[in-house]
């Protein structure tokens, strides 16, 4: 889920703050090899609002919105990259049929 609300966005950034002043201070703290990824996902409308979604935010942060499985556009800070998803229904009702025969089989 995403938001713009001033509120969210300010405690969200605070936080962000809050976690590199910490690691900067313990360095013995590890932190991933390869970096990480603050991702935020659509989660309402059709297919086609979804992606008018992305498109927007593609074009806030600078960087083309490509299409795979899921529609995404995402920009890299370093070893840290910001990624916006909507994932279309056809994948989400898979993905919710897979996930419902979860707890089901036992071996």
């Amino acid at each position: 889920m995403m938001t713009t609300d001033p509120t969210s966005r300010a405690d969200f950034i605070r936080g962000l703050r809050r976690l590199a002043n910490f690691l900067a201070d313990n360095p013995k703290v590890p932190v991933p090899t390869y970096g990480s990824e603050i991702s935020v996902h659509t989660d309402s409308g059709s297919d086609d609002e979804q992606r008018a979604a992305i498109d927007r935010i593609s074009d806030l942060i600078g960087s083309p919105a490509s299409e795979g499985a899921h529609y995404v556009t995402a920009r890299d800070f370093g070893p840290i990259s910001y990624r916006a998803v909507a994932v279309p229904a056809d994948c989400m009702r898979d993905h919710d049929a897979w996930f419902s025969y979860r707890g089901a089989i036992s071996a």
